[in-house]
């Protein structure tokens, strides 16, 4: 029978799912919830065989094995589930976790922590899309290495409308009293900035920015408002993009404060994962794991994490 007390601790979680099988049930329970849909595509079967050790299931439409794993970013992993809800509770920490200490906590290789928290991060990611709307701030920051810890013939110069070359930009919007998104893009030009922001905001919102020109572009759709922060203005009433600052700040605490290195490749997950963090930061642990669970219907193989962006 499946338990449902309340955890709030690494101990109420141990407690809460003791047996791996316990943590199967737990899984199907918000993937199916009481049903047993056959994961497989091209089968809509809905009902199955359960085999004695309570993890197994045999459909009966299309007579192929599956588990609650089946499907989700937990298949054909050798970590036992236990501890994969582990990882998912650590990873909801204030900073996150990084991969040297969760393989530490776990038991692991260092290679295997990262890989399940680079897994954990694509489910942060799975979230529904939704246009932002209201009051939408505006806002974008540039994430890479200080050209003071470097030599001044490696320093690279700032270029106009490019930020600096050795950086990567981050473009971030956040609705008032709602969510925030934001993604790495490949510079903060005009033609990108419309790009990315034009199918994330619902058209005719108020947009606050803080005065970069490369915003202007949206004022065909959206009223634009700004505070000049290069002449020291950082509010005017309710015109301010301090909500966003706020999560850069966040953000960079996160990367700063808990990993020694993101490379550029894997940086947006990084984002993805301080972006869901922050959209549920008043839920408690056990409902931000609810949350995560009911996204973990995705794949990543490791393969594909380590191959080469284009």
């Amino acid at each position: 029978m499946l338990n449902t007390k309340e955890f709030r601790t690494i101990r109420d979680l141990i407690h809460r799912f003791p047996t791996e099988e316990s943590c199967h049930q737990y899984l199907a329970s918000r993937r199916w919830g009481g049903y047993m849909e056959c994961p497989f595509e091209g089968c809509a079967g809905d009902q199955a065989y359960v085999f004695k050790d309570g993890i197994r299931y045999k459909c009966k439409c299309c007579k192929k094995i599956y588990n609650a794993k089946t499907g989700t970013v937990f298949e054909a992993s050798k970590i036992r589930l236990m501890d994969w809800f582990i990882a998912i509770f650590m990873i909801m920490h204030k900073r996150g976790i990084s991969s040297v200490q969760l393989a530490k906590d776990l038991g692991v290789t260092q290679k295997t922590a990262w890989f399940m928290l680079h897994r954990l991060r694509e489910t942060l990611g799975n979230e529904p899309e939704e246009q932002l709307e209201g009051i939408v701030e505006i806002d974008e920051t540039f994430v890479g290495g200080k050209a003071r810890f470097k030599h001044k013939d490696k320093r690279i110069k700032y270029n106009p409308g490019r930020g600096w070359a050795d950086k990567t930009p981050v473009l971030g919007m956040l609705q008032r009293d709602g969510k925030v998104k934001a993604m790495v893009i490949p510079n903060v030009l005009m033609v990108t900035l419309k790009k990315e922001i034009l199918p994330q905001i619902k058209t005719g919102t108020l947009l606050m920015g803080d005065g970069f020109n490369g915003y202007r572009c949206l004022e065909p759709y959206f009223k634009l408002y700004s505070v000049d922060h290069g002449k020291g203005f950082y509010a005017d009433g309710e015109i301010h993009s301090n909500g966003i600052e706020n999560f850069w700040s966040h953000f960079k605490r996160h990367l700063g404060g808990t990993h020694i290195k993101v490379s550029r490749k894997h940086l947006n997950k990084y984002v993805q994962e301080s972006s869901f963090r922050y959209n549920y930061r008043d839920l408690n642990i056990q409902q931000q794991m609810e949350k995560i669970i009911d996204n973990v219907q995705c794949r990543l193989k490791y393969k594909d994490l380590i191959k080469n962006v284009a």
